[in-house]
């Protein structure tokens, strides 16, 4: 399974943060909400992490201060590595900041997975919401270049002019990468195409050459069948839409559904084709994507994410009444 740890914003992200810390502090550990929810999270630098469906199952925080909180795994997730993650993540961000230390109050249990991190303890045990706890630091090295939190890989779309192996895995940064990649995975499709997007992005799904390349696919013959799924039409139908407007003429081959509000919280943009390939944006906010024309295995299972959600998923009324 892969992980992919992000930084977001609080101000487009409290929700996922806020369900995750809800389940793991307030719920399991019985943390008091007036303590959780500490007036701190608007000026703190968050990380999420999310698995390969773009699901939230982890995330930490970053105060100014320097220190490393919050950090949260939900239980299915535990004990892969993820919270390793997250605290490597924080902590890049922290050296990117110049930042000459970080500390943390780490739960008395958990001590040594931040000892191997590279923590050290200061001070006695004490209780921090009825949890016993230890104080613990990390020295930084002063450094002169910035960090790239991120790691991006080196590998970009346009910079090789050979073409790629059908199972090789590329990595798309920015719009115009991300729209291109898309493009270049629709030659691919030849039975079904999947695509999921919260608001079906005007970025990348109202350009021309997609709606083209698109319609191309559906007006091959019977077996070709597009399925959409969204989180909401209310932008759609307030700015039009092409792929819209190419459902409306091919309503037998092209299929939109809205995901009902209370599964709504995949983060992900992506298209799978034919349990064959994908193209995977993990978090919509952001145009960094990858895609593979020849991954079985994790196509299988963004097709089964999406089948779950589209046999839970109905028809929007403000779509099929919509004039365009």
């Amino acid at each position: 399974m892969q992980i992919h740890v992000v930084p977001v914003p609080w101000s487009t992200h409290h929700q996922q943060l806020r369900a995750i810390r809800n389940t793991v502090f307030i719920q399991e550990q019985g943390v008091p909400q007036e303590l959780e929810w500490d007036g701190q999270d608007e000026g703190a630098f968050h990380f999420l992490a999310l698995n390969e469906v773009g699901q939230a199952i982890g995330c930490t925080r970053l105060l100014a201060s320097g220190q490393i909180g919050r950090m949260a795994v939900i239980a299915d997730h535990r004990h892969r590595g993820i919270g390793r993650r997250l605290l490597d993540v924080a902590v890049e961000k922290a050296k990117q900041q110049r930042f000459t230390k970080v500390s943390l109050h780490a739960q008395s249990q958990v001590v040594e997975f931040y000892r191997k991190a590279g923590f050290l303890p200061r001070g006695a045990e004490f209780m921090e919401a009825g949890i016993p706890h230890v104080a613990m630091d990390m020295e930084l090295p002063i450094t002169f270049e910035l960090i790239d939190e991120l790691a991006k890989p080196t590998i970009r779309a346009q910079e090789s002019d050979a073409q790629p192996d059908k199972n090789q895995l590329r990595h798309l940064h920015g719009e115009r990468e991300c729209v291109a990649g898309l493009l270049e995975c629709l030659a691919e499709p030849l039975r079904t195409v999947q695509i999921y997007s919260q608001h079906l992005d005007h970025a990348l799904f109202d350009q021309r050459s997609v709606v083209d390349a698109l319609s191309r696919f559906v007006r091959r013959g019977p077996p070709a069948r597009l399925q959409i799924l969204i989180h909401s039409s209310r932008r759609i139908v307030n700015r039009g839409h092409m792929l819209l407007e190419l459902a409306r003429r091919i309503d037998s081959k092209i299929h939109i559904r809205r995901v009902p509000e209370a599964l709504a919280a995949d983060l992900h943009t992506c298209l799978v084709w034919d349990e064959r390939g994908y193209w995977l944006m993990p978090d919509f906010h952001e145009y960094e994507a990858m895609a593979n024309c020849y991954d079985p295995v994790r196509s299988k299972r963004l097709t089964e994410r999406f089948e779950l959600l589209w046999h839970k998923s109905s028809e929007d009324s403000e779509l099929r009444v919509l004039r365009l």
